[in-house]
């Protein structure tokens, strides 16, 4: 099977292919791109004719003071481009808490991290599209990410990459 991983940095730095080294797999992730840099280069990644597409994005977007209804939109565009490409199984990732502690910032906060991944549910729940809510597996009761799975407050650790991987398993997706 050949799976395809797209998305930003939290893509970018998880190991993949040692994950499922029973597969063809291929890491479309680039450090800071947000949706619409995303959508630009989704071409090349359906050219490789995936057999399940996975895509994480959203949070550089919300960093860049984005609205959430122009993340949503930008997923809808993707979502209909997939479609017209081929008979590729896409799989929605919702977006990862942060642990506001360790990554300062005062461009977003978790509602609105909460928010986007309730419209994603939705849209692909409209569109017959597989979600994976992955945020409760790394969220605190505060809705922070667990900092035993980061560095940064960010961005993931092997032990946030194994459980990310764990979640994909138990979903029975890979």
């Amino acid at each position: 099977m050949k799976i395809t991983f797209l998305g930003d940095s939290l893509t970018c730095a998880g190991r993949w292919d040692d994950f499922f080294p029973n597969h063809d797999v291929y890491n479309h992730g680039v450090p800071g791109e947000k949706s619409n840099e995303i959508l630009l280069r989704l071409p090349g990644v359906l050219d490789e004719k995936p057999d399940v597409l996975f895509v994480m994005m959203g949070i550089n977007d919300l960093g860049d003071g984005i609205e959430t209804t122009l993340i949503i939109e930008n997923y809808s565009k993707l979502i209909e481009q997939v479609r017209k490409a081929a008979n590729i199984k896409m799989v929605v990732q919702s977006v990862l808490p942060v642990n506001f502690h360790l990554f300062s910032t005062d461009a977003f906060d978790s509602e609105k991290i909460r928010d986007i991944n309730k419209l994603l549910k939705s849209l692909c729940e409209e569109e017959n599209i597989t979600f994976v809510d992955l945020y409760p597996s790394f969220s605190t009761y505060s809705n922070e990410l667990m900092k035993e799975y980061t560095y940064d407050g960010l961005h993931l650790n092997d032990a946030g990459y194994r459980v990310w991987k764990n979640c994909l398993q138990s979903e029975d997706l890979i």
